[in-house]
């Protein structure tokens, strides 16, 4: 990093300032940890554990970030290349970096799952009705789509491992969200929350499609996206089940500190990405980064000129790339019409006894399916895995439709398969998104396509309730959740690029210009 001192100030700093937080929390036992209505200025450690979260913050921004090198390194950096080496096997590196990001994205899944569980202590403690606690995961998931837009774009400016650092520092400071006593600062914290949360996913896809081996790369993303929300979500509600009663719900946002700060200590297990360091001209890095990874820097790269560094949304939606940003943002936006959408009212379609029933027997399948999946993705061709997870989506959601009401036997089948299917869509799409896209806005793409993937939670929901509301049963929000997987299937399918077992795409040009781009602007970090 440029500056160590600096960062791990702002780390210290900003761990004080959270610990300064605990004692009005724990003071608050003889109300079993209730605090709404208690003043913000009520108690002198909470005001200087803000201003050190604050503090701590920007001084771990300022330790994170280096200036661009000189334009005429940048230039000379445009003949390397980073390529496999003579054995495409995952090396000790690899491994450490799979099990920091798996972690990462552990945590990161964790965070907004937790709303759930936290929503009817919520409620209760304010005094508010479901539509006003209805706001937390709205904004939320406006969170989510905003970080990862933002953390996209700045993983391709400053680099994946400052921007995964970055996000694991913002998860440490928002563990405050547990003392906000009144509501409307819940829903500020719960907004940076999620903005943190949304940047990383798509950046961690990015630094693993650029580190591992093509050949091991496809089915360890694939597993990766599949098995860290299972994870996630077992840890979350196990949690739940065992601190809420307990301490309360605040509780559950104070749990994420020390698996945030787990991050933050194997940060040397994440060094930076040897194609974002070639292409930014810090050749040296770069050496001894591809040496640990087993991986070849060869400097026979075609000549190129430096090009002047495009706006993100130019650069993805810009010749060459439109199609592939059409195809891949239309699947993950009806996933999440699926998702936010038809599956957020399926228990309260199927009745509280039902869905008991029904919905974690259909789950358990999911568990095989991601394996088979991974399986399918990396051996067997991705974008055919993406059109066959599409298309049992689809057959789902027609078979539910057909049966036109939640209850009875013959629900099992169409519901397993939707779960099936959903959970495939959702393991593909982020490594896809992550190996169709070359280096230099592969962050930015990865961040598009997670944004796709929330924005449905946004108009989803209160449009499938309009249609309930006029239209009761499955029948035709069935249909309209059907069209719109359907059709960005068969986009996948006719327009989609193959991916497994090849190496990532790049662009023609190889570096971008500094003086191009402005000397000096940031960069990234070591």
């Amino acid at each position: 990093m440029a500056r160590p001192w600096w960062f791990w100030t702002g780390v210290a700093l900003s761990c004080a300032g959270v610990l300064l937080h605990l004692p009005m929390f724990f003071a608050m036992r003889s109300m079993h940890y209730r605090m709404a209505g208690m003043g913000m200025g009520s108690s002198p450690e909470m005001i200087t554990g803000m201003l050190l979260l604050v503090v701590g913050l920007g001084a771990a921004v300022h330790g994170l970030v280096r200036r661009r090198p000189a334009a005429e390194d940048a230039v000379a950096a445009g003949r390397y290349r980073v390529a496999p080496g003579p054995e495409e096997r995952l090396s000790p590196a690899h491994r450490r970096l799979v099990a920091a990001l798996s972690l990462a994205l552990v945590i990161d899944v964790m965070k907004p799952a937790t709303i759930a569980f936290i929503l009817p202590g919520m409620r209760e403690e304010y005094g508010i009705g479901a539509a006003e606690v209805a706001m937390m995961p709205v904004a939320a998931l406006t969170g989510t789509v905003i970080g990862s837009l933002v953390w996209g774009w700045l993983a391709d400016r400053l680099g994946r491992r400052a921007t995964i650092l970055l996000s694991s520092l913002m998860f440490i400071t928002t563990t405050v969200c547990a003392v906000m006593p009144a509501f409307v600062w819940n829903l500020v914290m719960c907004l940076v929350m999620g903005t943190a949360a949304g940047g990383l996913l798509p950046v961690a896809y990015a630094m693993m499609a650029e580190s591992v081996p093509a050949r091991q790369r496809s089915v360890l993303m694939v597993l990766q996206a599949g098995l860290a929300t299972g994870v996630a979500y077992f840890l979350t509600s196990a949690l739940a089940a065992a601190l809420i009663p307990h301490f309360g719900w605040r509780v559950m946002w104070l749990v994420h500190f020390p698996f945030a700060v787990v991050i933050i200590l194997v940060n040397r297990w994440i060094p930076e990405s040897p194609r974002f360091l070639v292409r930014y001209g810090r050749i040296a890095e770069a050496e001894r980064i591809v040496h640990d990874y087993g991986m070849v820097l060869a400097d026979d790269a075609p000549p190129s000129e430096p090009v002047a560094a495009q706006g993100a949304l130019a650069a993805l939606f810009g010749r060459g790339v439109l199609v592939k940003t059409l195809v891949v943002g239309g699947y993950a936006l009806s996933w999440s019409i699926v998702n936010w959408g038809f599956m957020t009212f399926l228990p309260t379609l199927l009745g509280k006894a039902e869905a008991g029933r029904v919905l974690p027997l259909s789950s358990l399948l999911a568990i095989p399916g991601t394996a088979l999946v991974a399986y399918l993705y990396a051996r067997w061709s991705s974008r055919r895995t993406m059109v066959l997870s599409g298309a049992v989506t689809v057959l789902a959601l027609l078979g539910l439709a057909a049966l036109g009401r939640a209850g009875g036997a013959g629900v099992y089948l169409p519901l397993a398969l939707l779960l099936i299917g959903t959970g495939a869509v959702t393991a593909t799409l982020a490594p896809y998104a992550a190996e169709i896209y070359p280096t230099h806005v592969r962050g930015a793409a990865g961040g598009f396509a997670a944004a796709c993937s929330k924005a449905g939670g946004l108009f989803a929901p209160p449009l499938i309730g309009l249609l309930l509301a006029q239209y009761p049963g499955m029948r035709v929000i069935g249909l309209c959740a059907a069209v719109s997987m359907a059709v960005a299937t068969v986009a996948v399918a006719r327009k989609g690029r193959e991916t497994a077992g090849r190496e990532l795409d790049e662009a023609p040009e190889a570096v971008v210009s500094p003086a191009a781009d402005g000397r000096g602007a940031p960069a990234g970090v070591s």
